[in-house]
């Protein structure tokens, strides 16, 4: 049951990422100080940039509460799982790069995954 809760606070976590991602992209940098009002404004007012902001918040309350109850080193490497949704999922909905060493990294992320649950 444990494992489900860890897997929950990194899928809430990965999709925080894309979130912001998705949020940074509508939204333009200032070139100057005097425009930072203007940016933040746009911040808090962009849809994805506030659900990636909750999004991150609800994967700490989460992982706050694994911690409760495993040690560290058994919860941590589950974070690693997060590399692997944010690949696939970029890949998917922002048309980023899969090419042949990405899916050997997620493959070897995989298994160590594994090993390491047992």
């Amino acid at each position: 049951m444990i494992n489900i809760v860890i897997i929950l606070s990194v899928l809430f976590s990965s999709t925080s990422q894309l979130l912001l991602k998705k949020g940074v992209e509508t939204i333009s940098v200032p070139e100057n100080s005097s425009d930072i009002i203007t940016f933040l404004f746009n911040v808090i007012t962009n849809g994805y940039l506030v659900s990636g902001i909750l999004f991150q918040i609800i994967a700490l309350l989460i992982w706050l509460y694994v911690l409760k109850f495993v040690e560290v080193s058994y919860a941590y490497p589950f974070i690693s799982l997060g590399f692997i949704f944010v690949l696939l999922t970029g890949y998917l909905i922002f048309g980023e790069t899969l090419n042949f060493n990405k899916i050997i990294g997620i493959l070897i992320i995989s298994f160590g995954i594994v090993i390491l649950a047992r």
